[in-house]
């Protein structure tokens, strides 16, 4: 149902078109004369013209939407963990899964809007973002306090304290509640939305780094001058996922991925 909705809402200014040119055909006829096989088959063009616009639509392929509700919502997901269909909470849930899992479909994309339903069950909620395979990509943490934006690259992280991005909740996420985000990644920029039924919780953008980011590599932990390899980053286009490391643990539905 929810998929039917959306894609009402996606192709709403076609829909008014349509009827708004059926309703002049309508009152066009009327005023002129009584001919009802003509104002019918101008009914039915202007159907069948609705119908083809939406389809050419559809098939460009410029928004997914996945409920996240049946298992079979599995099937074009890629990448490694239990990210698994939970039949007690009728959602997806996410879990023990590093790297992390990506929709396949939009491997190419490069600015898009990507929304979805979470519950925190334990720690935190990754979701990727730009991921060109999973080892390159954003991921934006979603804590009980706030957000902690980690840049992956070659297999290595690079992560920011929400304080010092200043993406910290007034007050903290429930376990008990669902939730909703929105990211939207605009060439270098990400912004972030958190929502609570009508309550907004953050709204905030955050700038993706540029050029390379220096990572420092230990031979051992009492190793006090470990060396630091820079290693050039891009991150213009990827897919977008979920990712959870060890115990951290989510329930997450009603995915939505649509180009801008």
């Amino acid at each position: 149902m929810k998929s039917i909705l959306y894609s009402f809402k996606h192709f709403k200014f076609d829909i008014l078109t349509t009827l708004s040119t059926i309703g002049l055909l309508l009152l066009a006829f009327l005023l002129w004369q009584n001919q009802l096989t003509l104002m019918l088959t101008s009914v039915l063009m202007a159907t069948i013209f609705l119908v083809i616009v939406i389809y050419l639509k559809v098939k460009e392929k410029d928004f997914y939407f996945i409920s996240l509700t049946k298992r079979e919502d599995k099937e074009d997901w890629i990448g490694d963990g239990k990210f698994e269909y939970s039949r007690v909470s009728k959602c997806f849930q996410i879990t023990q899964a590093s790297p992390g899992c990506i929709y396949a479909k939009c491997l190419n994309w490069s600015d898009y809007k990507y929304e979805f339903e979470f519950k925190l069950r334990k720690k935190c909620l990754g979701a990727v973002l730009r991921a060109v395979n999973l080892s390159n990509y954003v991921m934006m943490q979603i804590t009980p306090k706030g957000i902690r934006p980690h840049v992956l690259v070659n297999g290595g992280w690079m992560a920011w304290e929400a304080n010092a991005v200043n993406m910290e909740f007034h007050e903290e996420l429930s376990f008990e509640e669902w939730y909703k985000c929105q990211l939207v990644c605009d060439k270098n920029t990400i912004s972030i939305k958190i929502t609570h039924k009508k309550e907004k919780i953050l709204d905030r953008e955050w700038q993706l780094p540029q050029g390379s980011l220096a990572f420092a590599f230990k031979e051992n932990e009492e190793d006090i001058k470990p060396i630091t390899i820079p290693f050039p980053i891009n991150l213009e286009y990827g897919s977008a996922g979920f990712r959870n490391f060890g115990d951290e643990k989510a329930l997450v539905k009603n995915v939505l991925l649509e180009k801008i």
